[in-house]
């Protein structure tokens, strides 16, 4: 919200998803499958599309600098260098291991691995940094341990998930 409400979209679309890269730039997804990357001021630096052009919801940088956004359309997992290059894309729509149902907010853990809030499927899959499945916690409900449309995810620099 802070981002929405700081920095005006150059299309009139608006950030979906904001990560902060560790030169202090942000990364900002938006619902037309683009990828924009912003100055503390909020001026554009760069921006490049996704390959599948689908709307992008989740962002997160991961150890070696690679963006990694989440296709909420296409139910895929895109990583991309941080100039645009494409490097993989992994998920796909399902409900089996490795595949996704809506994904959503996107984060990545001191080891690298990838976690993929799946909005649908009520749950949180977890990836490696190639995209191999690891596992998947969760499922819906309104107890402890149990999500309802989960949306967001937070890391913290101990490894602490917060869904």
């Amino acid at each position: 919200t802070a981002v929405k409400q700081a920095f005006k979209h150059p299309s009139g679309s608006e950030y979906l998803g904001v990560a902060v890269g560790p030169d202090g730039l942000l990364y900002c997804s938006d619902k037309r499958g683009q990828v924009t990357i912003l100055n503390r001021q909020g001026q554009v630096i760069r921006s490049f599309k996704v390959k599948s052009g689908g709307s992008l919801f989740g962002i997160a940088l991961n150890r070696t600098g690679n963006v990694i956004v989440s296709d909420i359309d296409n139910d895929y997992i895109s990583i991309y260098t941080a100039g645009g290059k494409f490097v993989r894309q992994f998920g796909g729509k399902g409900k089996d291991q490795g595949q996704l149902s809506n994904p959503c907010g996107v984060a990545v853990n001191k080891e690298g691995h990838i976690f993929v809030v799946e909005c649908e499927g009520h749950c949180v899959s977890v990836f490696t940094e190639e995209g191999t499945f690891l596992y998947r916690f969760g499922h819906k409900g309104k107890a402890e341990g149990e999500f309802n449309y989960p949306r967001y995810i937070l890391i913290t620099p101990d490894d602490l998930v917060y869904v």
